[in-house]
């Protein structure tokens, strides 16, 4: 969740105006048009996709490119998009939606120009391996560092911002052609996702999805947040058993963990009346013992979380992020959830959240 002023939390909960902005620049950051306001667009975060966020954007007929270095080209221009709020005092309190390059601008028979972006992941998939590489040991830096080497080898004017992982050291890979599958291998290897923050700045994640403290509060009733919610519970893709199987390169036998849910209280309770649903990953990445336990937990408990969705469309909130743990209530129904993906609306509409609630588990390796 972004940073924000107790008065922007407070404006939420009764009648606001929205703003939203769009500044564009070059790769290297040189100014190419600043506070452009934004007819009408949103942007989309997805942590299931390797290119996280999209965009699109409506602007006024004058801002259609007409030349390759035209500020909103798809040339030259890589776009940031902040929105939030605007106060009866003319203050108005923004916050970074959305970082990425033009991929696409159209005008339309009405005059409208639309235009579609997407986040600087995009820039690191676009640039394959143009020969085989091989991974970079050092005693002195891990995987972090070798997966921040292939982005900024994309990306000369990446930034990073701050990881929550365990590094470890970089295993011998050899990689063909995709730069994408080279990041997963590594980022899998810590049991994380790489992906772009809405300031543009890459970042390594955990992705298991055991709720921590609610970062906010989206209720049903007056003054509340939501306007209105369905929930889901299925066994689609809902395994409590994970086996991670990793190759070793000298021949030797594989690397074999599995993960299962334990905990006798627990609705998917390995072998209780839930059943024995087991997945098995096979990973490319040689791994220790201790990082395909890891793997494994955090698989498991992704795949555990799938127990019960929520779709919520509510007052949008520019400060949440995909990944943040929000409280719901609905129609007397509370559960704290994980945002897996949402969609940001940039000047009308209400927010769309798709969020996982995990079913707490005793996991451990067999």
């Amino acid at each position: 969740m972004l940073p924000s002023t107790a008065v922007y939390k407070q404006v939420l909960h009764g009648p606001h105006k929205r703003v939203a902005y769009i500044d564009a620049y070059d790769i290297d950051g040189n100014v190419l048009a600043q506070s452009v306001p934004i007819i009408d667009g949103q942007v989309r975060a997805d942590l299931t996709q390797r290119v996280t966020r999209s965009a699109d954007f409506e602007l006024p007929d004058k801002f259609y490119p007409r030349s390759s270095t035209d500020p909103f080209s798809p040339y030259v221009s890589v776009v940031r998009i902040r929105a939030g709020l605007a106060y009866g005092n003319g203050m108005e309190e923004t916050f970074p939606v959305f970082t990425g390059r033009v991929s696409e601008a159209g005008r339309l028979s009405d005059g409208a120009v639309r235009f579609r972006a997407d986040d600087l992941a995009s820039d690191v998939l676009a640039y394959r391996f143009e020969q085989p590489q091989a991974s970079q040991q050092s005693p002195f830096s891990g995987i972090v560092a070798e997966i921040q080497r292939l982005i900024l080898e994309a990306v000369p004017q990446a930034t990073f911002g701050t990881n929550d992982v365990t590094d470890s050291p970089v295993p011998p890979l050899v990689w063909d052609e995709d730069r994408g599958k080279a990041l997963d291998d590594l980022s899998e290897a810590l049991g994380a996702r790489w992906y772009t923050l809405g300031n543009g700045d890459f970042v390594l994640r955990m992705f298991n999805y055991a709720p921590s403290t609610p970062v906010q509060e989206i209720l049903d009733g007056p003054s509340g947040l939501m306007s209105q919610a369905t929930t889901s519970q299925t066994r689609d893709g809902a395994a409590n058993s994970i086996v991670v199987v990793s190759e070793r390169l000298d021949g030797s036998p594989p690397v074999r963990v599995i993960a299962r849910d334990t905990r006798p209280t627990s609705p998917t309770l390995f072998g209780g009346p839930y059943g024995k649903v087991s997945q098995v990953i096979k990973v490319q990445t040689p791994l220790t013992n201790l990082e395909a336990q890891t793997l494994a937990r955090t698989q498991l408990s992704a795949s555990v979380a799938l127990s019960e969705q929520w779709s919520v469309q509510c007052v949008p909130d520019h400060t949440l992020e995909p990944g943040d743990t929000v409280r719901l209530r609905y129609r007397g129904v509370t559960a704290d959830q994980i945002i897996d993906s949402m969609t940001y609306p940039l000047l009308t509409g209400t927010m769309n959240l798709s969020t996982r609630g995990t079913v707490p588990a005793d996991i451990v390796g067999a």
